[in-house]
């Protein structure tokens, strides 16, 4: 059984996210032009240590999500399901498996990192997150994390859950 749309969603966000990632990776080199390194950027930063806002990804547990599609391509080999009915079960499983790393992260995030969840897009797995530095950095090693990504990924893929979504607006 084949998903198409989620695939097709998932290869748009990954691109997204890739090029994103990207673009962010080159913005935090703090190099001059020569490849040589300044620091004075990052140095400034740290001391500071003012909080920032970051866009976080999140993606639901993937083994999780492997043996809810088994079941589901299992009910629909023996007849139990139609293909739009699986379809509609993945779905559902997807949106449920999210939501549950999204509260997993929010709990760890707020409580052991210091961060405040400001907003999310909870079909795209992707919160708007503030906090001191240390503690965004921190989160790249939650497993549910995908990445960290400027701010203005937030505004873009919240822009295109809703040209997605019929009637979408939040």
């Amino acid at each position: 059984m084949e998903f198409e749309s989620t695939r097709r969603r998932f290869m748009q966000l990954a691109g997204t996210s890739a090029t994103v990632s990207l673009a962010g990776c080159n913005a935090l080199q703090g190099g001059d032009s020569d490849g040589t390194e300044t620091g004075t950027a990052l140095q400034s930063q740290t001391a500071s240590a003012e909080p920032a806002t970051v866009t976080v990804g999140v993606e639901p547990d993937q083994a999780q999500l492997q043996e809810r599609q088994q079941e589901i391509q299992s009910e629909l080999q023996a007849g139990n399901l139609t293909q739009s009915e699986a379809q509609a079960e993945y779905r559902t499983a997807q949106e449920s498996l999210i939501e549950d790393a999204m509260t997993g992260f929010e709990e760890r995030a707020t409580s052991d990192l210091g961060l405040t969840i400001d907003d999310s897009v909870s079909e795209a797995g992707a919160l708007l997150v503030t906090g001191p530095p240390a503690g965004l950095i921190e989160t790249l090693s939650v497993d549910s994390v995908t990445g960290l990504f400027p701010q203005a990924t937030f505004e873009r893929i919240r822009s295109q859950v809703r040209t997605e979504t019929p009637g979408g607006t939040e």
